[in-house]
């Protein structure tokens, strides 16, 4: 196997902002953080690279939300960097990783979303589900899935392209609750595959500004139908990784960032899936 460890995608969602705190719906809103935010990103950031949860040589890119909130974040937790190892790492900032476009639920508590559909007629046989039935003027479920299903096939293409180098490649991803929730269930096909026939599935946005990350056309991609309970709080952060340090096999990190160095790790290349 060598001493080059599997590749990791590490999902970190933004510090704590005032409507994170309060519940609302806060989608192309562009909040900053809170003071407590601000200190707990420092306080995360202090922690994962001191204990060396996460080895910054290790980190080959950060993508990151436009949102202040996100990009605020990535400053905080690499605060304690060095500035040589800060500048090894390429920052993307891409569109495909904003937040879920919530339309009419924008700045809305999950209650006051109910309530605004029953008035309008809506959910007579089921109750309303984002994950299903997405946001009235804002996206639905297939949208923010195909995007985030761009996003997963540039990650998995450069973590390929590592491992073929023998470079560890540690993705950091800073983004928000939803998209990142969705991104991860995403990550290891829950949901429903779907063919790229209409004009929007099929077109080729450019959504980041990067050379040196192909763009990867997609002929099909994946959209959820139901919530993967998943959760991810403010300041919150996943692990998403690969079985048997195979690309082709992407699996959830279940220890998160607590993980064994590589030479003392249980999977083996050659192990069948199982």
């Amino acid at each position: 196997m060598g001493s080059t460890p599997t590749p990791r995608c590490i999902i970190v969602r933004h510090g704590q902002t005032e409507w994170s705190k309060s519940g609302q719906y806060t989608g192309l809103t562009d909040l900053a953080l809170t003071p407590f935010g601000e200190g707990q990103m420092r306080r995360t950031g202090k922690s994962i690279f001191q204990n060396k949860f996460i080895d910054p040589d290790h980190i080959t890119y950060v993508f990151t939300s436009p949102r202040t909130r996100a990009r605020q974040t990535i400053g905080f937790v690499l605060e304690t960097l060095t500035e040589q190892q800060r500048s090894k790492i390429r920052v993307v900032v891409d569109e495909d990783l904003r937040e879920w476009e919530y339309g009419d639920y924008e700045g809305l508590l999950t209650h006051e979303i109910i309530e605004l559909r029953k008035s309008r007629g809506l959910d007579k046989t089921r109750p309303w589900n984002i994950w299903r039935d997405g946001c009235e003027n804002g996206e639905t479920t297939q949208q923010i899935g195909l995007r985030l299903s761009r996003v997963i096939a540039r990650i998995q293409n450069l973590h390929r392209k590592h491992q073929a180098e023998g470079i560890a490649s540690d993705i950091m991803l800073f983004a928000h609750g939803h998209s990142l929730r969705y991104l991860a269930a995403l990550w290891f096909k829950l949901g429903v595959e779907k063919k790229c026939e209409t004009d929007w599935e099929k077109s080729e946005l450019k959504t980041y500004n990067d050379d040196t990350v192909p763009y990867i056309a997609l002929d099909k991609y994946r959209h959820l139908i139901d919530n993967p309970n998943f959760l991810l709080d403010a300041g919150g952060i996943g692990v998403l990784s690969y079985s048997h340090h195979n690309i082709d096999e992407p699996a959830l990190a279940l220890a998160g960032a607590f993980v064994p160095p590589a030479e003392e790790e249980s999977q083996h290349g050659d192990v069948p899936n199982v």
